[in-house]
């Protein structure tokens, strides 16, 4: 169903707790990337805010929605560029009755800074625009103003610091951003110099040289403390040949000239280290537990094939028990093996080895981990399959081995997908095959689609197993033969040998098809017509509102003994009228499809909380109202021996809410108790 805008607005600026706030946003911004239809009011609140407070909650949200249509564009998924294509028709509309005021277009471009997005043409400010705002543009803004109230915040966390600036920087006209960032880094304190380091690696070259020539003046000047002056031959290891470089190379002489070496370090040490498999996506997580004198935290980093060193940041941790309880609560949420400190840098140098081939800068948090793992042990690497598997030995490993072994190495490719849970994600998903997918008429057609497909992604496979290699190596209690196997198929797929003959290939193919299916069942059209709003108006008509359903559905979730399809859909769908061959199949599988997914919700009472939130009393009502009648189609499914007396009480509120009763206490008690209830459901 379609994201209604206000309510979802209103729910995330009410969330009190932090998690059920980024669950609103997660949750939020993957039903507009599935359905954009609801981004426009969020825009129009972004634009043109109520309050503070709403205007807060939208901007939040149109960051976590363009963050999620990044990333969806980054895979060639056509709902990311459909996303970022309904913000900006909705910014022209807007555009059309009335000119955006420079507030609005930064406001707007901080939005896409926050995602990771450089600022479209409509949120830039140019000189033609700043001429004709009211606002004094000979005067430069007050750099003390805007950025000391950022270092009183977040002084003892630099990383913060450039992100928070970065985005105020964003939409201003590049050479005004330079003059800032010059002013910025040419600041006597610590942490601005540390945010020049940071800057160094800005995906905008204009950018980049103003920090290396403010950089350049401090270390003239004397002004540039050794231990971070110690880092600069490093960091000029990661950037293009350009003026930044350049003007980073003068910098350097300056320091060399000066002499002297840089005051001692405190030492630091890599308690342990993990690192997950690469998913569909080739997105590969590594995490670190460092101490750097008596200073602890965890490391967080992102490799992404074809982007490099995507993302890096470090928790801090004010105890070992605190370092200790982050790192495995970050280790519960995605399977991973651990790693040797070596493994770690040969996977970071290959990310910035890869960035650097592709023009693609590192995320700046890799500044800090340079200055904890060592000069030396960040330098860019070859990061392609070959050479990834020359570097772990599997060239030589492999040679010696017979044709026998070798060919049993690769049909153990058919077990990964149960021994590894990323495995789950290896499938393709880009515009150009799901059209070609479409286009063919019969099973044996799409399957020749999608062999075709993965003809052209041979080299992509099979770095990403050799990764997949390199990382089961150094995993410590893993079978030598599970990384010899991911090698085997790397090197298969370099060699050209026939994909059809190599089991985890088939199963690639067979899981992109499966993907497809399952997306398509999702959205599929009613009759040719929009599938959003033919399922609402069929369910309108019936009085079926979104809270309806959703308590009907809840109240599925939690039915003591699972009742037939025929009783629990024959009372949701009973009334309707079908217009059309297959319009009955569409609905129950939209319908079945949000049945499942509360069900796998049902026992998280966060996520009650969350959509109970988006109700407004009469809204309660609504849900009141379904939840009663499912109880009503399924009564034998509940008997009075499985209910406890706070249940039935509670059943009692439920029906009162139904016939208009106040229900903000219910709202309330339902979260823990639709839990308890789910999970005690035969």
């Amino acid at each position: 169903m379609p994201v209604d805008p206000l309510s979802l607005i209103q729910a995330v600026g009410a969330a009190s707790e932090d998690a059920v706030h980024a669950r609103l946003l997660r949750d939020g911004a993957r039903d507009l990337l599935r359905d954009p239809t609801g981004i426009a009011g969020i825009v129009a609140v972004v634009l043109d805010p109520a309050d503070e407070a709403s205007g807060k909650a939208a901007a939040s949200l149109l960051a976590s929605a363009l963050d999620e249509a990044r990333m969806a564009a980054e895979n060639d998924a056509p709902e990311g560029g459909a996303l970022l294509d309904a913000v900006a028709r909705a910014v022209t509309g807007w555009e059309a009755d009335r000119p955006l005021e420079p507030a609005q277009r930064l406001r707007l471009a901080q939005t896409h800074a926050r995602a990771g997005l450089a600022a479209p043409p409509f949120a830039r400010l140019t000189a033609d625009i700043m001429a004709k705002s009211e606002a004094p543009s000979g005067d430069m803004p007050d750099l003390g103003a805007l950025l000391d109230p950022i270092l009183e915040e977040m002084d003892d966390a630099p990383l913060q610091v450039h992100a928070a600036f970065s985005e105020l920087l964003a939409g201003l006209p590049p050479e005004l951003a330079g003059v800032l960032i010059s002013m910025t880094v040419g600041r006597p304190g610590k942490v601005e110099a540390r945010l020049g380091l940071y800057w160094l690696l800005d995906p905008n070259p204009d950018l980049r040289l103003a920090a290396a020539t403010a950089l350049l003046s401090r270390a003239e000047a004397g002004t540039l403390a050794p231990e971070l002056g110690a880092l600069l031959p490093t960091l000029r290891k990661w950037l293009p040949d350009d003026a930044a470089r350049a003007a980073l190379d003068g910098a350097i002489r300056r320091q060399m000239r000066r002499g002297g070496p840089p005051a001692a370090a405190p030492a630091s040490t890599l308690h342990r280290a993990a690192a997950s498999l690469p998913d569909g996506a080739g997105a590969q997580s590594l995490v670190a537990a460092l101490q750097t004198g008596s200073r602890r935290g965890v490391a967080m980093m992102m490799l992404k094939q074809g982007h490099g060193v995507k993302d890096t940041f470090v928790i801090p941790c004010t105890s070992a028990t605190e370092q200790k309880q982050t790192f495995v609560r970050i280790l519960d949420e995605i399977e991973t093996f651990d790693i040797s400190p070596d493994m770690l840098a040969g996977a970071l140098a290959r990310g910035l080895g890869e960035g650097l081939a592709s023009g693609r800068m590192p995320a700046p948090g890799i500044v800090d981990l340079a200055e904890i793992l060592g000069p030396d042990a960040l330098s860019p690497a070859v990061g392609d399959a070959e050479a990834i598997l020359e570097a772990i030995g599997a060239a030589g490993v492999l040679a010696d081995l017979s044709g026998t072994r070798r060919t049993a190495l690769l049909k153990a490719s058919a077990d990964w997908a149960d021994r590894f849970e990323q495995a789950d994600s290896w499938f393709e998903d880009t515009g150009a095959l799901r059209a070609a997918i479409a286009r063919a008429r019969t099973d044996k057609g799409r399957e020749t689609a999608v062999w075709k497909h993965l003809s052209t992604r041979r080299a992509w496979w099979a770095r990403q197993f050799a990764v997949c290699a390199a990382t089961l190596k150094s995993a410590a209690g893993v079978d030598p033969a599970l990384w010899l196997s991911f090698a085997a198929v790397a090197q298969a797929l370099l060699e050209g040998r026939s994909l059809k003959r190599i089991p985890i290939m088939t199963g690639i193919m067979a899981m992109t098809l499966e993907a497809d299916a399952a997306r398509d069942d999702a959205v599929a059209p009613i009759d040719g017509a929009d599938p959003a709003d033919e399922i609402a108006a069929l369910l309108a008509q019936a009085g079926i509102t979104d809270a309806y359903l959703h308590g009907y559905l809840t109240a599925l979730a939690i039915t003591p003994q699972e009742p037939s399809p025929q009783d629990w859909l024959g009372g949701l769908l009973g009334g309707i009228e079908f217009p059309g061959a297959g319009a009955l199949d569409r609905l129950m599988g939209f319908v079945v499809f949000q049945a499942n997914a509360l069900d796998e919700d049902a026992g998280d009472p966060e996520t009650t909380i969350r959509a109970l939130a988006t109700f407004d009393a009469d809204g309660l009502r609504h849900w009141a109202t379904g939840f009663d009648a499912l109880l009503t189609v399924t009564r034998r499914y509940w008997p009075a021996r499985s209910l406890a007396a706070d249940d039935k009480r509670v059943l009692q509120d439920i029906a009162r809410a139904a016939k208009g009763a106040e229900g903000e206490t219910l709202r309330r008690v339902l979260p823990s108790w639709v839990a308890q209830r789910h999970a005690l459901r035969k």
